[in-house]
C-alpha cells in the first residue's frame, strides 16, 4: 500500500510517517500539493494524507480531481486539520467524498489516522435515513470538472445539481459523457452518462 502525505510542516511531517510505517505502508512525502496533483496518476497512492492547514483552498481541487478517476486511481483521502473546519466546511468535505478527518498529533489523533489507513475504521458515515449518492464528471465540451448533488437516482436515471452550474451550461440533450465516476455509499466505479434534459438540473442516463 503507498500512502502519499501532504504536509509542509515538518513536525507534521514527522509524527505521521511513523503511523504510516506502522501500518505497513509505503509513505511518499510532498510538499507542494499542487506539485502532488501533477504526480499522482503516477504515483497511484492507496491513500491520500493532506494537511489542510496548509492548503486551505487547493486540498478542495485534489480531492475533487482523485474522486473525478481522471487520474485512473481513487484513494481514500484522510485531512488532518489543525486549523479547526467550521461545520460547513465539514460537510463539505462529506460531500466531496473524503474518507476521514483527524485534528490533532496526539496520541488520540494519530490513532484515529492509523484506524483510516488499518481499515479498522470505515471513515465517515455517508449515509443517514437513505442513500448516499455522489457524480464527478468531465465536461466532454470545455474539459472542466463537475462535481455537485446527485438529487434522486433510480434505474439508472440521475437527477444531478451542480455545485457550478456555469460550468455545464453548453450541455444539451442527447450529449455523452465517456468519463465519470459514480459512488454509491462510498462504492464507486466508472460509468458513462448521456445527457437527457438540461435546466435547473441535469437529467443523465448512466451507463
Amino acid at each position: 500500500m503507498k500512502v502519499l502525505l501532504i504536509a509542509e510542516d515538518e513536525q507534521t511531517t514527522s509524527a505521521i510517517l511513523p503511523v504510516i510505517k506502522d501500518v505497513g505502508a509505503e509513505p511518499i512525502v510532498y510538499r507542494w500539493l499542487l506539485k502532488a496533483l501533477d504526480n499522482v496518476e503516477e504515483i497511484a497512492p492507496d491513500a491520500v494524507i493532506i494537511s489542510t492547514a496548509e492548503y486551505p483552498r487547493h486540498w478542495k481541487t485534489f480531492v475533487q480531481f482523485t474522486k473525478s478517476g481522471i487520474g485512473g486511481i481513487i484513494p481514500k483521502v484522510i485531512l488532518y486539520n489543525s486549523r479547526k473546519m467550521s461545520d460547513d466546511e465539514k460537510e463539505k468535505a462529506r460531500s466531496l467524498g473524503v474518507f476521514g478527518m483527524f485534528g490533532a498529533l496526539d496520541e488520540s489523533g494519530l490513532e484515529d489516522l492509523k484506524n483510516y489507513l488499518s481499515g479498522k475504521s470505515s471513515g465517515f458515515a455517508y449515509v443517514s435515513g437513505g442513500t448516499k449518492f455522489e457524480l464527478v464528471f468531465t465536461n466532454p465540451k470545455n474539459a472542466s470538472l463537475v462535481t455537485g448533488v446527485v438529487q434522486r437516482f433510480s434505474d439508472g436515471l440521475a437527477v444531478f445539481a451542480c455545485d457550478v452550474p456555469s460550468l455545464v451550461q453548453n450541455l444539451t440533450s442527447g450529449d455523452t459523457i465517456e468519463r465519470a465516476t459514480f459512488g454509491e455509499n462510498k462504492i464507486y466505479k466508472h460509468v458513462g452518462a448521456k445527457v437527457l434534459s438540461n435546466g435547473k438540473v441535469l437529467e443523465l442516463k448512466l451507463t
